[in-house]
């Protein structure tokens, strides 16, 4: 003879199911938004964009509106004019015909032509006993200015 009785084992499956289906309803149910919004650092405004710079071997972000962008960039511009870009950065791609495509060395700087007593000479006049990068407009004044 079978019995009708649910065993407690039965009956902590069947509420177990229960639950799992109501859950499962109300999840299904439950929706999220998630707005970032962005306040700009300077002045407390609403932010338009994160900048991200470097200096000194750091790297820096910073949430601005679009007039401080503006004016951060603007501000940067004449340093960035005469900078060299590094890393992984958007590089800019190197002229047909230069080192970087056709393998062949750059034409020598004027230090480098200069002789070694002509390169102590500058370096003295200069004050650069260590700098490893000259400039040629830095050599070329020396050369103006006599050779002293």
């Amino acid at each position: 003879m079978v019995s009708n009785r649910i065993t407690p084992g039965a009956r902590r499956l069947a509420v177990h199911l229960e639950w799992a289906n109501q859950f499962s309803r109300y999840a299904a149910a439950m929706a999220k938004t998630v707005v970032t919004q962005l306040t700009d650092d300077i002045d407390g405004s609403e932010a338009e964009e994160t900048v991200v710079f470097g200096l000194d071997g750091k790297t820096y972000e910073i949430d601005l509106s679009k007039k401080n962008a503006a004016a951060l960039r603007k501000a940067l511009a004449v340093y960035v004019e005469h900078a060299r870009p590094t890393g992984r950065g958007s590089r800019r791609r190197a002229p047909q015909g230069s080192r970087a495509t056709s393998g062949r060395r750059s034409a020598k700087t004027l230090f480098s032509q200069l002789d070694a007593e002509e390169k102590e000479r500058f370096r003295a006049w200069a004050d650069m006993p260590t700098a490893r990068r000259i400039s040629d407009a830095r050599v070329q004044e020396w050369i103006d200015a006599g050779r002293p």
